[in-house]
């Protein structure tokens, strides 16, 4: 049995040659550093274990229900837990992938649910919640602008970033790949959540789970260069008034959207509202998530004509994950699994981007492909656009200027949408923190490992 055999490397050190695959893969993310590292082939694997291991000790392994295991670390105060997947190699089945992290630390582990009673005191629920609102008000421990503990929000309602976008708009995953912590959709939960009902949800959620938000409130442009220690001015617009707050770190959770991509500023009659397409010929320019939504939702409304202007390259895939696994499982075999293994997922869509290539659009297999599209500038997923496009009745029109294109031809039309999608992330941290940001070093893309840069690491800014 593997797992027997890799106890017994533990204890006897034998050689890594006979676990691992030849192209195998070793993901560790905090358990004998605290990094998140990917190595890959026995060289790669084989320095950094003999770098790391000795000082640490793994043991008590056993077998969960859903085949990962959870080593308990001897030196140091912490459990984790693994994945593996086996490959043959000369007739040997050898690791091919094997991710181990950290899950938990000794000594934190969650409080759990409280009683919601208060015998033998005064003291009322309602009571209780505002001390605990006032403290975090007056002494925030981390300012987490975007999501949790204390929540900067600009908008005048929690949600309202997904209320004002275009109305068709649903969520471009499934309601699997996105359900929030303590609190799972109803089962009656549509599969793809449309914008409204999303908005609401983030709105209930944030009240269920007693979060402290400061709506219609905005760091300051530049905060960071007034963040001294524990200090940091807040611009808090409930009262007019500037607030000073003390916090001990930020933490960015605004998503992978930066500010809004507009290609072209002066256009008569340019507006953000909605537009009646019936029986009118529409160009779209950008085939990304949002182009692909609204293209659909104007063929179905009987518009004449519906052309995308296709900029760049676009992925659109049908499904990436199994339905039936519970969210947490799926999440952690996808971290489980290094970027450069995983893109061979694109052979289980052959016929989508078959049809897609047909009909004229550049779908990118043999470049970046899926995940430095989503990575990187936010790749697409299918929610019924691809057949229409496939079929002809939305057409593609893969160019790189606008309505009137660099190989001279004008498309006619009368209504022209522009569905350019949002810059990069890193737009909206350098309104935050100004230039200092040049000192992260970069966020979005992938690393010489195959990691997401920055997405969940430390910036690297010190106060």
């Amino acid at each position: 049995m593997y797992i027997h055999r890799y106890q017994t490397w533990l204890s006897f050190e034998l050689s890594l040659c006979s676990l691992f695959h030849s192209h195998g893969w070793l993901r560790d993310y905090l358990v004998f550093t605290w990094n998140l590292r990917t190595r890959n082939g026995h060289a790669q694997i084989l320095e950094y274990l003999d770098a790391n291991i000795k000082s640490t000790t793994i043991s008590g392994l056993e077998v969960t229900s859903d085949g990962s295991f959870k080593p308990s670390l001897g030196r140091c105060p912490r459990v984790g837990r693994g994945i593996f997947t086996l490959a043959q190699e000369a007739g040997e089945w050898k690791a091919f992938t094997f991710f181990i992290s950290l899950d938990s630390l000794k000594g934190h582990e969650p409080r759990g649910p409280e009683e919601g009673v208060y015998h033998g005191t005064a003291t009322y629920w309602s009571e209780v919640r505002e001390e605990r609102r006032r403290t975090i008000e007056e002494n925030p421990l981390v300012l987490i602008d975007g999501y949790s503990t204390l929540v900067i929000e600009k908008n005048e309602r929690i949600g309202d970033h997904w209320r004002r976008r275009y109305p068709c708009l649903t969520l471009h995953t499934p309601k699997l790949h996105h359900s929030l912590l303590y609190q799972p959709y109803p089962d009656t939960w549509p599969r793809f959540t449309p914008r409204d009902k999303v908005a609401d949800w983030l709105e209930q959620y944030a009240i269920s789970q007693d979060i402290v938000v400061w709506t219609k409130s905005q760091p300051l442009p530049v905060s960071f260069l007034r963040f001294r220690n524990e200090e940091m001015d807040c611009f808090h617009r409930q009262k007019w008034k500037i607030r000073h707050d003390s916090s001990k770190a930020i933490v960015l959770a605004t998503g992978f959207l930066g500010a809004l991509t507009c290609l072209i500023y002066s256009i008569p009659n340019l507006t953000r509202a909605g537009h009646n397409s019936r029986e009118k010929r529409v160009v779209i320019v950008g085939t990304g998530n949002s182009g692909a939504d609204i293209a659909l939702d104007l063929h179905m409304r009987e518009a004449q004509a519906v052309t995308i202007l296709q900029r760049s390259t676009t992925v659109m895939l049908d499904h990436l994950w199994d339905p039936n696994l519970p969210v947490e499982v799926g999440d952690y075999r996808n971290v489980a699994t290094p970027y450069p293994a995983f893109e061979r997922k694109f052979l289980i869509n052959r016929d989508i981007l078959d049809g897609l290539a047909k009909a004229g659009m550049n779908v990118n297999i043999d470049g970046g492909g899926i995940l430095t599209l989503v990575h990187e500038r936010l790749g697409g997923m299918d929610i019924g656009t691809a057949e229409h496009v496939a079929s002809g009745k939305i057409k593609v029109k893969s160019e790189v200027n606008a309505v009137i294109l660099s190989d001279g031809s004008v498309l006619e039309a009368d209504v022209v949408l522009f569905a350019t999608g949002y810059r990069h992330m890193q737009s909206i941290m350098r309104r935050i923190f100004g230039e200092t940001i040049d000192q992260a070093g970069p966020a979005g893309g992938m690393d010489e490992e195959g990691k997401c840069e920055a997405h969940i690491s430390l910036l690297g800014i010190l106060g």
